[in-house]
């Protein structure tokens, strides 16, 4: 049977995914909007995520972890060009990737507010869940965390205290899909969506969409590798089409790997496994 019926059934036919995106002009906030628009119009996304944690020209020491106003500005240019670009066309979250205080952050945050911004992820390390809690609470934007959180036992506190608005646990890492479901199903007594962190192969991927049917608070899926022109040839079967991924009704995950490809992207040295 497939996957999903293995952790209780489905709630929907297919998975939302967000695409994450970069551009060579990082920090050139007219350069994102311009890729989010294509990524719009010619890939077929509804939701992005942008990095926000890019030099900005201003610092004076990122090792700090301080914002100064000139750099709060810049990241404010970049939020603005990219969710006016697209509009209503697509939902945009903004990754900051661990590495602000928890003043600058929360600046940062209600500097964001007057935009329409899907979530802000990551804006404090991972570590002290009391500031990540006074950062979320301090600001309408919606705070997300939880790729760096380990098992339902690390996840607790950050549901309990109301320290996240999204949780977004990495279905590899955290524990595989039954633990996630346990987390979703926690999230869920706190009504806190799920958004599940990705940067993994067609195979996890579709694993993390069988998990995003079967519970009822799944927001999206995150899809990493569209810059990758061999992601999708590691399995015969398609995996995200027009930004979404229907979960296949075979048993299992419902992929298959094509160990041709396989092959040919591995490392020197390593060796596909010979079951003879």
């Amino acid at each position: 049977m497939p996957a999903y019926q293995l952790l209780g059934g489905k709630y929907r036919d297919e998975v939302r995914v967000y695409c994450d995106c970069h551009t060579e002009a990082e920090a050139d906030p007219i350069a994102c909007a311009d890729e989010a628009e294509r990524v719009v119009e010619e890939l077929g996304y509804d939701a992005l995520k942008f990095d926000l944690d890019v030099p900005s020209g201003h610092e004076k020491d990122r090792a700090n972890r301080h914002l100064r106003a000139p750099e709060i500005e810049h990241k404010a240019s970049i939020v603005e060009a990219i969710t006016e670009r697209v509009g209503s066309r697509a939902d945009v979250a903004f990754d900051c990737h661990w590495t602000f205080s928890g003043g600058s952050a929360k600046r940062l945050a209600k500097r964001l507010e007057e935009y329409d911004v899907w979530w802000l992820e990551d804006p404090v390390p991972p570590e002290n869940h009391d500031v990540q809690r006074e950062v979320t609470r301090c600001t309408s934007t919606p705070i997300t965390v939880g790729e760096n959180v380990y098992r339902t036992h690390g996840q607790r506190r950050l549901l309990e205290e109301q320290a996240v608005d999204i949780i977004a646990p990495d279905m590899p890492k955290v524990g595989g899909m039954r633990e996630t479901r346990k987390i979703a199903d926690l999230a869920d007594l706190y009504y806190v969506p799920v958004a599940m962190h990705n940067v993994a192969s067609p195979v996890a991927t579709m694993a993390s969409a069988h998990v995003g049917a079967a519970i009822s608070n799944a927001l999206a899926v995150e899809y990493h590798s569209y810059e990758l022109g061999w992601w999708a040839d590691l399995v015969e079967e398609p995996v995200i089409e027009d930004g979404a991924i229907e979960v296949p009704e075979k048993p299992g995950l419902g992929v298959t790997l094509d160990l041709d490809t396989v092959a040919d992207h591995m490392v020197e040295g390593e060796e596909l496994f010979d079951e003879a």
